[in-house]
């Protein structure tokens, strides 16, 4: 009875057994053809394109066009609109400005009028709040929460303000050439809790850059000013600086690419050597491209590529003239009005050709194959095949 008893238990558990390699075998099955797929995808040359789908023009000829949150945002001297792929409009808010700074941050915008006095903002809901100064406007940004920093001028000193996305001041930054330095670029965390400024000093020798990270949580509480770490860089212009995480900041200056990054207090994590005239600064996919001249070929341009470890991905010429360069969902896409030129992260070229021609920008949808492209006659959604 006890043989027989044993045999039925080590039937069951070969039967166990045998379902469960079944099902890893059928895990493996379906991760691999995901990888073969995945590989496929990331392969494939596209030499021709078709349009899926179109829509009447947006804005007027002398709009500026951009990627919002899934979205095209155009604006001009008039006002401000954002529109969805299909062509519809999502909000409107009108304005008279002379020099428009617009910043857009996940679905918060800001749009200020440069020398102004007035800032707006919008959500993706429309129009959310507008901020009025005495003071004169020399830069806005808003994070992806809604906070709005503006740069004022007051005659004597600069002030660096900081605003909900209703207009409230909770905080300003009294700031002089003489003492803290001009401040050149701000940029606030996904958070809000900590926000970086690059300050353009006066020294003794030249012009230097100070980086300064501000902490309005806890940890900024109980120290002056609220700036919990500082950074000094002798003889250089530091005028390109993001967070592009809640986490991580991105620094570009005359010789040098600066990733610095912290939870509460961020420090300097690494850095590179900058050894020729950076031409362009492009960010996205956590990664930042630069573009120099280049000397050293036929081809007019040459575009590296840099990850959050300040490590070199992809280095790669061009011959284009280009209108933009995006980094987006694995992809580098560089156009100009008449031409698209695609690569993947690996120096992979999928495309290189016309989307129609007469472009005013063109903008990633989720879809790898698929972009919006905005023309002053309309749009149309194109796919790459």
């Amino acid at each position: 009875m006890q043989e027989e008893k044993l045999t039925f238990q080590e039937k069951i558990l070969k039967h166990r057994l045998t379902r469960i390699y079944r099902i890893l075998l059928l895990i493996i099955l379906i991760v691999a053809i995901f990888v073969v797929v995945r590989i496929q995808i990331e392969n494939k040359v596209y030499t021709d394109y078709e349009v899926v789908n179109s829509a009447e023009s947006i804005g007027s000829s002398d709009s500026v066009i951009m990627a919002y949150n899934g979205n095209i945002l155009c604006y001009s001297r008039d006002g401000i609109s954002a529109y969805n792929s299909k062509g519809d409009q999502l909000w409107n808010q009108t304005y008279e400005m002379q020099s428009p700074v617009v910043c857009a941050a996940g679905e918060y915008v800001t749009a200020g009028d440069y020398k102004g006095n007035t800032i707006y903002v919008m959500n993706g809901a429309g129009p959310c709040g507008q901020i009025s100064t005495n003071m004169v406007l020399l830069d806005v940004a808003v994070s992806e929460k809604g906070i709005v920093t503006a740069v004022l001028d007051d005659d004597t000193v600069t002030w660096l303000n900081v605003y909900t996305s209703e207009g409230e001041n909770v905080v300003s930054f009294k700031t002089s050439m003489n003492q803290t330095g001009f401040p050149l670029k701000t940029s606030m965390s996904s958070d809000n809790r900590k926000m970086a400024v690059s300050y353009l000093k006066a020294g003794g020798n030249g012009i230097n850059t100070s980086i300064a990270f501000y902490n309005f949580g806890d940890v900024g509480q109980n120290v002056m000013n609220k700036v919990v770490s500082g950074f000094d860089y002798d003889n250089m212009v530091i005028p390109f600086l993001h967070f592009v995480n809640e986490n991580d900041v991105v620094a570009v200056g005359e010789n040098k690419l600066l990733i610095f990054g912290g939870k509460e207090i961020p420090e300097l994590k690494a850095e590179a050597d900058i050894e020729e005239n950076v031409e362009g600064i492009f960010w996205g996919d956590s990664c930042t491209a630069l573009v120099y001249r280049n000397d050293d070929g036929e081809d007019k341009y040459r575009l590296d590529v840099y990850d959050l470890s300040a490590k070199l991905i992809l280095s790669q010429t061009f011959d284009m003239e280009y209108s933009n360069i995006i980094l987006n969902n694995g992809n580098i896409i560089i156009y100009n009005e008449a031409s698209v030129c695609i690569w993947n992260k690996k120096g992979l070229e999928k495309y290189n050709g016309d989307l129609g021609g007469s472009i005013k920008a063109v903008i990633p949808t989720k879809s790898k194959t698929k972009y919006i492209v905005v023309r002053n006659e309309g749009l149309e959604i194109v796919k790459l095949k």
